[in-house]
């Protein structure tokens, strides 16, 4: 049993309060999240050797769960296109998509900016069944034909009402950008030329969202891995197209770095970031890491549920209206 980084009154009154509407901090250590849930069984995938993996069956007790791949599983193809890369994997993004987990990734190194992002599927995420097996299938866009000096990691895949699939990506090197991908591969479809610029330097770990008649962006920006000198922070911006351009509250573009603050660090969690989303029962949750006090600075897995303003911009504010945007299946 994983303890819950919650005061003993405070924990007794989450527990009463229906699982959906609770904010949790949880001790188990994660770098940058995304859940996805299975047959009752919940999974985290994370930043970590061959890709870390947690599991839970209530969103409550969490334990670790293995990794995607094993040392000796590696794809060849990681080291060869990044020569120092060590088998630690970054920032995944996981969807479920026509009868398969589509499995997205950075293959990088630290301070090393050509990077690559990778490429595997399932078609089921329990290790006790016999159909387990995660297939790679190799390189899906580099710092070669990524954009001129972009880092090309922290994969965000997106998958449209029209069925067409979008890749986002990029860090605050040259900042961040959007690919179509063919559906059939999972891939970059031929005569691809330039991604769409998103931004020019700022941000990373981007993920987008559909709601109310927008598309919702958000990326973090400050600094991270850094414990608790960490100030990293998540910022967000919404457009009426999926390519953009997007907007801050204040009408100013992405385009130019302009942003509007979604959530910031705070006493107990001084850099709180990189997140994905989760969607059940119509609510949707962010879950993100945060570099604890209480665990000495260590990054924490937190899931805290998503409301919306009375000017339709998402908040972690109990607005009374939840957030209801569909992610991960599609």
């Amino acid at each position: 049993m994983k303890r819950k980084i919650l005061p003993l009154f405070l924990f007794a009154a989450l527990l009463s309060l229906p699982c959906a509407l609770t904010a949790q901090t949880f001790d188990i250590r994660v770098h940058d999240p995304v859940m996805i849930e299975e047959n009752g069984t919940y999974y985290v995938f994370c930043t970590g050797n061959g890709i870390s993996v947690k599991t839970s069956t209530d969103r409550l007790h969490w334990e670790h769960a293995g990794s995607v791949f094993s040392r000796e599983e590696l794809p060849a193809w990681h080291r060869d296109d990044i020569p120092e890369q060590n088998g630690h994997l970054w920032a995944p993004d996981i969807h479920y998509r026509d009868g398969k987990y589509h499995l997205y990734y950075s293959v990088s190194a630290w301070m090393n900016f050509d990077s690559s992002i990778g490429y595997a599927t399932n078609v089921t995420l329990d290790r006790s069944s016999p159909d387990y097996r995660w297939v790679d299938h190799g390189k899906v866009i580099d710092f070669r034909n990524g954009g001129e000096g972009v880092n090309c990691i922290d994969p965000n895949v997106f998958i449209d009402d029209d069925g067409r699939v979008w890749l986002l990506y990029g860090s605050y090197r040259a900042g961040l950008r959007m690919a179509e991908l063919d559906p059939a591969t999972g891939k970059l479809p031929e005569g691809f030329t330039e991604p769409i610029v998103l931004t020019t330097s700022l941000g990373e770990g981007v993920y987008l969202i559909k709601a109310e008649g927008y598309y919702y962006i958000f990326a973090s920006r400050g600094k991270c891995c850094a414990g608790l000198e960490s100030d990293y922070h998540v910022v967000m911006g919404r457009s009426e197209n999926i390519t953009g351009p997007y907007l801050n509250k204040e009408g100013l573009s992405w385009v130019d770095n302009r942003f509007t603050i979604f959530m910031e660090g705070n006493e107990q969690q001084p850099g709180r970031g990189h997140n994905g989303f989760f969607t059940e029962d119509g609510v949707t949750y962010i879950v993100y890491h945060g570099y604890d006090r209480s665990a000495d600075g260590q990054s924490l897995l937190n899931i805290y549920p998503v409301y919306m303003d009375e000017d339709g911009w998402p908040t972690l504010e109990e607005t009374g209206r939840v957030l209801d945007a569909p992610v991960n299946v599609f």
